[in-house]
């Protein structure tokens, strides 16, 4: 297996995956989905500049199938003086590649990326479910933080 980022060019392997994901575990993807959308919106987001900093990398198996992605974006801050992180937006393994090393092999893939950008650290907001729980309890070097979130939706009509 090997990540990629994603391109135009494994594209429709991505929605592949994203109608396999959603037929295996329906209850976890809350939104509708329309290959045809998910395509021309991903592909407009692929050449948007607003997007420059958002990154997909998807894992192949030896048939060039998508089996796993992780979504993330560069965070730049003035906070501290100017520094540069990561924010993983969203990581999933399709259920019949799990505890196959394909998230662990996304997470290495987006960190390498990051050490040469600087970036010294990434998070993530943790899914609820037991599974994705143990993975994150797991990574070496991790520390998981509680702290509130504040989300709120913006009208933008």
């Amino acid at each position: 297996m090997k990540c990629l980022l994603l391109d135009e060019n494994n594209l429709d392997k991505l929605v592949t995956f994203e109608q396999t994901a959603r037929a295996t575990e329906g209850d976890i993807f809350i939104d509708s989905f329309d290959p045809g959308d998910f395509k021309t919106q991903t592909l407009r987001a692929l050449k948007d500049e607003n997007f420059t900093s958002a990154r997909c990398l998807v894992c192949v198996d030896e048939n060039g199938d998508v089996v796993g992605r992780l979504d993330f974006t560069l965070l730049p801050s003035f906070a501290y003086g100017g520094e540069l992180r990561a924010y993983v937006d969203w990581v999933y393994v399709l259920v019949a590649f799990r505890h196959k090393g394909v998230a662990q092999l996304l997470f290495k893939k987006m960190e390498a990326l990051l050490k040469p950008l600087g970036v010294e650290d990434y998070f993530l907001l943790m899914a609820e479910n037991g599974e994705a729980q143990r993975f994150y309890r797991n990574v070496a070097g991790g520390e998981i933080a509680k702290q509130e979130v504040l989300t709120k939706q913006i009208n933008i009509e």
